[in-house]
């Protein structure tokens, strides 16, 4: 029959809606999971560096140890505090950097805790002595840490959880009951080196050893 025109059946009209919904349906899920791929490799590449800055901060600190005890009073405190009341390890290290020198010691105060919310931080006192909260400055470095442990080691190579060995108070001559001034050197053994462990949520457990002498 000339000039009959012939159009798309119901079923035909159908399929297409069906193909072009598939099509959709598969565009939009490869455009989330490409989305969630880029904040994964985001966070994984910010857990990475957070990692790797602190552990180089931790070398950095560990390795420039100074064997110099703070306090005045109350808090009094070794020049390595192994169980600080609210960090997993405070100590005095030295070669702080004072560029626009300013009046202060070379040394400083610092410490290194896990909060309860699992991020890792660095503590510093902007003076030695001073153990005033409102006075110290706080670094966060990596979030996610499930686990931040410190362990140390000994002259006859034997690693110790806490520190002073037990065995080392011991061993310590009794003090006839005079104290020694602030700043004085550390009356504590000192270990060898420290084996630091830090278990991050997306990079996993890793573990360094950082000579101190």
């Amino acid at each position: 029959m000339k000039g009959c025109q012939r159009g798309f059946t119901l079923l035909e009209a159908l399929v297409a809606m069906a193909i072009f919904s598939f099509i959709g349906v598969a565009a939009y899920t490869l455009l989330a999971s490409t989305g969630r791929l880029k904040e994964s490799g985001d966070a994984g590449y910010e857990a990475l560096a957070g990692v790797q800055l602190a552990l180089r901060q931790l070398d950095e600190d560990f390795s420039q140890f100074a064997p110099r005890a703070i306090g005045g009073g109350s808090d009094d405190s070794p020049a390595l505090d192994a169980a600080p009341e609210d960090a997993v390890v405070e100590f005095t290290r030295s070669g702080w950097r004072n560029p626009e020198g300013m009046p202060r010691s070379g040394l400083q105060r610092v410490a290194w805790a896990l909060d309860d919310e699992g991020r890792l931080l660095r503590r510093y006192r902007r003076s030695i002595d001073d153990n005033d909260p409102e006075e110290q400055v706080e670094r966060i470095y990596v979030s996610q840490v499930e686990s931040f442990e410190i362990r140390y080691l000994d002259e006859k190579g034997k690693w110790f959880e806490e520190w002073p060995p037990e065995s080392a108070v011991e061993a310590r001559p009794q003090s006839s009951g005079a104290t020694a001034p602030a700043g004085t050197a550390a009356i504590e053994p000192v270990p060898i080196a420290v084996e630091v462990r830090l278990s991050q949520l997306r990079i996993g457990e890793l573990s360094r050893v950082i000579p101190l002498r």
